[in-house]
């Protein structure tokens, strides 16, 4: 099934939703979105993290990618949190790497296995949203499952 031209604009209440649904176990909120990327907090071990999620798309060379930093007021090891990023993503897909105490998500490599291929027009935080501006994607796994229009019509 192929998709082209459509947009996303999520609101951190869009965001806060799509988190309790998908993942309600999680400890995570997104308190803000500004221009700099969408800002929220989780919990780390006994700490409460402050994070920021960059979108960054360079769509001439097919890059999509999210980068999350975190800081938190009381110091925590940096060496712990390296070691708890890298054994947290051991058995991650490919796609996400730890870089520095920050995690950078290669969206195309993560939606892979899912047999999903996306090009994307712009991803960036906009007046308090987060924006997604889709120009093709195709979702391989739907292919001959979903009865054909045409047929449906006759």
């Amino acid at each position: 099934m192929r998709i082209s031209n459509i947009s996303f604009r999520l609101t951190k209440e869009d965001l806060n939703e799509m988190i309790a649904e998908l993942a309600p176990d999680v400890r995570l909120r997104i308190v803000d979105i500004k221009n700099d990327g969408v800002h929220g907090q989780f919990k780390f071990l006994m700490w409460n993290i402050d994070f920021c999620a960059r979108p960054y798309c360079n769509r001439d060379k097919g890059e999509i990618a999210v980068e999350i930093t975190a800081r938190k007021l009381v110091n925590i090891p940096p060496a712990l949190v390296q070691m708890s990023l890298q054994e947290a993503m051991k058995d991650a897909p490919s796609g996400i790497e730890v870089l520095r105490q920050s995690l950078k998500l290669n969206v195309p490599s993560i939606l892979e296995p899912l047999q999903i291929s996306l090009n994307v027009e712009e991803f960036s935080c906009i007046d308090g949203s987060l924006l997604i501006r889709v120009s093709d994607c195709d979702l391989a796994l739907l292919k001959g499952k979903l009865p054909k229009m045409g047929r449906q019509m006759q």
